[in-house]
């Protein structure tokens, strides 16, 4: 144990050193002030131990835990307090051990003898400090001689391959320095029939594999077949995962050679997809993936290990796919070039075979001039070839629409006609739509863009088909006239058409569809109508989540009161223009009678009285009665009601007031039926305001209603100035005041 204790004098440096070799011996424990140099420390150690002096240079120190470092007079000054250190045997001693073991062929349990000191080895090359002296040292010739010998049924390969690869990875020399031994011997171990060696040797090799192709592909990509990674995706869990890890670093280490293409096009061999899709990708369960990106604590260690696993295998497949259709890159980026041959040839096949679609129609062999053909297929300029110049997309939107001619042609053939039978303003573009629904899709899948390793953006339906982004641009072509259909767009809605396109591929690329076939299905079901109220919906939740927010409900305190107050004054001008009402039938059999009732300009009174039913106008108000409101003492609502009857109609509304009489302790009453709900909750809001809260408060349903459509138009007005702005889910923090406010500013 290494400890410094701060003293007078300085650092007290104290050391605590256990026997490994022998239980007997009582521990080493020692303080140094000042601190001294290691030898005179290994003295003081060795004396302890009664080590002689000829045998010193066997022992060495080292720490008692993982990882076991040497500990020498470069490192010791970098212990820790409470770092506890063994004396064991030194490198030199191990290293002597073990050639003498390796060497020697004298008893039968030679084997054993053997592989435990390659297994000691291989743990004592993980320190940098023995791994170098090992390497230097004539015993690691006798590593290298088993190295080349290569016993594959020997158990004790995976251990030589173990201290092999930690002696050069921690040394100077270095793992991408090992000759050609190690990367023919590992690929030819990769190279041999499934079946030869063990999963537990084909796993180190392909391990080996992965970390020099790390260092220097040079070393490992010329000698490994690519078939062959496909093939070992067959065997278990981990062996799948490390040859996939393997076939993407080779894939990236030939980006932008020759060797690229090949890799392409062994992977889009039908064998090589059918073992991608049935054993890699069509059992990545996307559910787990999701579960290990949320990092839930909920999860068990083995739940947490198969999410790892799942997730490892979603990313390397995501790179994969992405480096398969970077392929595309040179297309996407490149223009139509002067010397091309292929491009007019293209240009003048499709447009060839809308002419004889156009000419079953109108019963001709084709429409007259080339300037109609273009223009009838959307292209703005007569020279079609001009618009392919653009990048992105270039030359790749010339490549798939081509394709959709000739390996679609029914349905080119279809997607013409039914655009030759709508009018004109109607029509969508082809030519257009081609160029911009291929540079959406680029955009969507990251054509050209640098593979990240961190992303689950996988998309099984790439590897379904030989020709994928091609079969992908027919379908969401047809879906694309589909949904212009459906929106009866014009050109100038061409942007609005091309947003909800977008839409519909993201929301069915989120299902995962395993296939071609799944996937237009998909595109099928999600309509313009259906994307339209998915937008709908989202933004009347992200509406709903905004309104949540702190500050936005704290500005909604603040507008109620003026959306109430705004409420109050719309009563009483409605109650300023009077309404008419009925009063209930003194006498039995008579019929209710009609009455207007007007609140005066000062509010100080209610001017009430029967009136004709002919008569329509404001009757004057000296004819009528009037209630001081001041005097009102109670308000009576509905079935509370002297006047109320059940017999009638259900729709009528009873209230009456109660006013002082000029009897001494009698109330005079005026008994009201409004006919409809609106007109009563309005009018007995009105009076409990002129009451000034002594009858109540504004509390009818028709209040609330108004109150909040005025408080959500304010506050989506208001809003509209934070558009784009994120709100903060927490207050922000105001500043403390200034100690003065004595400010200058100098102009």
């Amino acid at each position: 144990m290494a400890e410094r204790i701060k003293s007078t004098s300085g650092p007290v440096f104290a050391v605590t050193v256990t026997w490994e070799l022998s239980c007997v011996r009582d521990n080493f424990q020692q303080k140094y002030d000042p601190v001294p140099s290691w030898q005179e420390i290994m003295k003081d150690i060795f004396k302890h131990f009664e080590i002689k002096e000829k045998l010193q240079e066997n022992y060495m120190m080292r720490f008692a835990e993982f990882p076991c470092m040497f500990v020498d007079e470069h490192n010791y000054k970098n212990l820790k307090p409470l770092d506890i250190l063994h004396i064991s045997r030194s490198p030199k001693w191990i290293c002597e051990e073990f050639g003498r073991i390796m060497t020697s062929q004298l008893n039968e349990d030679q084997s054993e003898a053997e592989a435990e000191a390659l297994v000691k080895i291989a743990a004592f090359s993980k320190d940098p400090f023995f791994a170098q002296y090992f390497l230097e040292n004539v015993s690691f010739q006798c590593l290298e001689r088993e190295l080349i010998k290569w016993d594959a049924e020997s158990p004790r390969l995976i251990s030589i391959l173990h201290a092999y690869c930690n002696t050069l990875e921690n040394s100077d020399k270095g793992l991408g320095n090992c000759g050609d031994v190690l990367p023919s011997k590992v690929a030819l171990t990769i190279e041999s029939q499934l079946n030869v060696y063990s999963d537990d040797l084909l796993h180190e090799c392909l391990l080996i594999a992965i970390s020099l192709c790390k260092l220097k592909p040079s070393l490992i990509s010329s000698k490994l077949n690519i078939l062959r990674l496909v093939q070992h995706m067959t065997k278990n869990a981990e062996i799948k995962r490390e040859a996939l890890t393997l076939l993407v670093l080779l894939f990236k280490a030939a980006e932008g050679t020759e060797r690229e293409k090949n890799i392409f096009a062994l992977l889009s061999t039908g064998s090589s997809r059918r073992i991608l899709m049935d054993h890699i990708v069509g059992k990545i369960d996307f559910r787990l993936v999701e579960a290990y990106k949320q990092t839930s604590d909920k999860s068990t260690e083995n739940e947490k290990k198969q999410q790892r696993y799942e997730y490892d295998v979603c990313c390397l497949m995501q790179q994969l796919q992405h480096l398969m259709l970077n392929l595309q890159r040179h297309k996407l980026l490149r223009g139509v070039l002067l010397d091309d041959t292929n491009a007019p040839e293209k240009v003048r096949e499709f447009c060839n075979v809308a002419s004889e679609a156009d000419g079953k129609i109108n019963g001709v062999s084709g429409l007259k001039g080339k300037k109609s053909i273009f223009n009838k297929l959307g292209f703005a300029t007569e020279n079609p070839l001009n618009e392919f110049n653009e990048v992105p997309p270039g030359c790749l939107a010339l490549d798939c629409i081509h394709y959709f001619c000739t390996k679609r042609k029914d349905e080119y053939e279809k997607l013409v006609l039914e655009n030759c039978y709508r009018a004109d303003s109607l029509e969508c573009p082809i030519g257009r739509a081609s160029i911009e629904l291929t540079k959406l899709l680029a955009v969507v899948f990251k054509v050209g863009e640098p593979v990240v390793e961190d992303c689950t953006d996988l998309h099984p339906i790439f590897f379904s088909h030989d020709y994928p982004f091609e079969e992908i641009f027919c379908i969401c072509i047809n879906i694309l006239d589909k949904t212009w259909k459906e929106m009866k767009a014009t050109a100038e809605d061409f942007t609005k058409v091309m947003r909800v396109v977008r839409a519909q591929i993201l929301r069915v690329l989120q299902l995962k569809p395993l296939n071609l076939g799944k996937f237009e299905d998909g595109l099928k079901k999600h309509t313009y109508k259906d994307i339209i109220e998915h937008w709908q919906k989202k933004r009347e939740l992200f509406e709903e989540e905004e309104m949540k927010a702190p500050q936005i409900i704290e500005l909604r305190k603040e507008l109620e009161r003026e959306a109430t107050e705004l409420v109050r004054l719309q009563r009483l001008k409605m109650m300023e223009r009077g309404c008419r009402f009925r009063c209930p039938a003194k006498g039995r059999g008579n019929k209710d009678k009609p009455c207007y009732l007007i609140l005066s300009v000062n509010h100080k009174f209610l001017h009430y009285g029967e009136v004709d039913e002919k008569v329509t106008e404001i009757p004057p108000l000296d004819k009528l009665q009037k209630i001081n409101v001041a005097e009102i003492k109670s308000l009576t609502l509905g079935k509370d009601c002297a006047h109320f009857n059940p017999r009638r109609c259900r729709d009528e509304y009873y209230f009456s007031l109660a006013t002082d009489s000029n009897k001494p302790g009698c109330l005079e009453t005026v008994d009201i039926i409004a006919t409809d709900q609106k007109t009563y909750q309005a009018w007995v809001d009105g009076i409990k305001i002129l009451a000034k809260g002594k009858l109540g408060k504004m509390d009818s349903k028709s209040a609330k209603t108004e109150i909040d459509m005025l408080l959500n138009i304010e506050l989506k007005l208001q809003l509209l100035d934070l558009d784009g702005v994120t709100i903060p889910t927490c207050p922000l923090v105001v500043p403390p005041l200034p100690s003065n406010y004595n400010f200058c500013y100098s102009l």
